[in-house]
């Protein structure tokens, strides 16, 4: 009877595993078609599952019945195993099973008979169960017996792996050591030559000094020996020629065009001047640095005196570095009585190679020829040692009628060696303009009658004694 079950069982397990109504990628079709291939589901005779169908008792007594004999053909499977394993024939199998089989079928008879003799079968059942319990034991020593078979030699392949992975670290630990070494013997190399050349950038920086100490020396010594200058040209009012001389800080300056001779020890300077028809002496003093306080006192024809007081900022050692200023007030005495005021202020900074400077300037004449006027004017130099360039505007209004309303100049100079010569070429416009700035009795704004262009070229040559 039994086996009769479990023929059916294998057969049920051949039905087709996919029912018409299960869709594919359902959360349940895995177990559906586990169920199926196992037999213990087989659907409806129209081939769907119905899994949205309530189970009623009796399809649940047919589902728990092919389950129970789906597990039971398990356990005799794996006891099937096992016997074979353990070296028992087929045949002799095949026979214990069928004897099993015939003590499963007379059990319910010999069941009957004990009963009916007052014996309870509940020792035998008992005995039986033990008998499977220890088949199952069996079954699983033997499955535990091949799981420790594949860890040892999962043991030994991990140990073989492990031999080989030690003999890899020591031949790396050989060549770090070896690396370690060479680093070593590189390091102390390097500051081997790291030493030595700062001991030779120490060498060489004395002897740069020492170099620069001694060209400093001769250029002193350059510049302390006297020199002459002998020049000659040709410019808005003719020919003109002269000599210059210089011995540390005297310079002397004699020529048809002007007169000029100064000399300065310290912040004290000392100075004469004749140019155009006027001339004035001068002398000027400082205090500190970068913050300039100069005071200056005067003597020019006719019996001018004057004194003036300027605040300089120096373009090193000032708040601005790179920028200059002056702001300045002066006062005279003309024929012992005051006049000839005059307030200035100019500032400048270097704007690259150049030096570009703005001022104002306000003079308050005597009139008959001195008169008074604001002016404004700009300077552009480029102070090169060998090539030299000088541009000037100035833009001056009158303060009282003199026939104009503004003077205007523009004019620009600039010097170039030409050996062993030096050139120098000027050319301009005026309008009725001459001068520079406020604050020289000399050189000081003029109106005049002059209007054009004009045009110089000068010549000098220099010896050093």
């Amino acid at each position: 009877m039994r086996r009769v079950a479990l023929a059916t069982l294998l057969l049920a397990g051949s039905v087709k595993a996919q029912m018409a109504d299960v869709p594919p990628g359902h959360w349940a079709e895995g177990a559906v078609r586990a169920l199926l291939e196992k037999g213990v589901l087989t659907g409806f005779p129209d081939g769907t599952f119905r899994g949205n169908q309530a189970v009623n008792r009796y399809q649940a007594a047919v589902l728990l019945y092919r389950a129970y004999l789906t597990w039971t053909e398990e356990v005799l499977a794996r006891v099937r195993k096992a016997l074979e394993e353990a070296g028992a024939a087929p045949e002799r199998i095949a026979e214990l099973y069928g004897q099993v089989a015939d003590l499963l079928e007379v059990v319910p008879e010999v069941r009957r008979a004990l009963e009916d003799q007052g014996v309870r079968l509940e020792a035998m059942e008992k005995d039986l169960e033990e008998v499977r319990q220890a088949l199952l034991t069996a079954l699983e020593a033997q499955a535990a017996l091949k799981d420790l078979e594949a860890l040892e030699g999962a043991v030994d392949r991990l140990e073989k792996e492990l031999g080989a992975q030690k003999a890899a670290l020591a031949q790396m630990e050989v060549r770090v050591k070896a690396l370690e070494a060479a680093l070593a013997e590189l390091t102390q190399k390097v500051q081997e030559n790291e030493a030595a050349r700062v001991k030779d950038a120490q060498a060489t920086g004395k002897r740069v000094y020492a170099l620069e100490e001694r060209t400093k020396a001769l250029e002193e010594r350059v510049d302390s020996r006297a020199r002459a200058q002998v020049y000659a040209g040709v410019g808005e009012r003719g020919p003109f020629g002269g000599l210059a001389l210089g011995w540390e800080e005297a310079q002397v300056h004699l020529g048809t065009d002007r007169v000029e001779a100064s000399f300065q020890a310290g912040s004290v300077r000392v100075a004469y001047r004749s140019l155009e028809g006027r001339s004035e002496a001068t002398a000027r003093a400082g205090l500190f640095q970068g913050i300039r306080l100069v005071g200056e006192l005067g003597a020019g024809d006719g019996g001018y005196y004057f004194g003036a007081g300027y605040v300089e900022h120096e373009p090193e050692g000032g708040l601005l570095p790179g920028v200059h200023a002056r702001i300045g007030l002066g006062a005279g005495l003309v024929g012992g009585e005051p006049g000839r005021y005059f307030v200035e202020a100019q500032g400048g900074a270097l704007l690259g190679p150049v030096d570009l400077t703005l001022g104002y300037g306000r003079y308050f004449g005597l009139g008959s020829g001195d008169t008074p006027f604001s002016a404004l004017f700009a300077t552009l130099v480029y102070p090169g040692e060998g090539f030299f360039g000088e541009a000037r505007l100035a833009y001056a209004v009158p303060q009282e009628d003199i026939g104009r309303d503004r003077g205007l100049l523009v004019e620009g100079e600039v010097g170039f060696p030409l050996a062993p010569f030096r050139v120098s070429l000027q050319a301009g416009y005026r309008d009725g303009l001459w001068g520079r700035g406020v604050a020289s009795h000399v050189d000081r704004f003029r109106f005049t009658t002059a209007t054009g262009f004009y045009g110089g070229v000068r010549l000098s040559y220099e010896v050093r004694f």
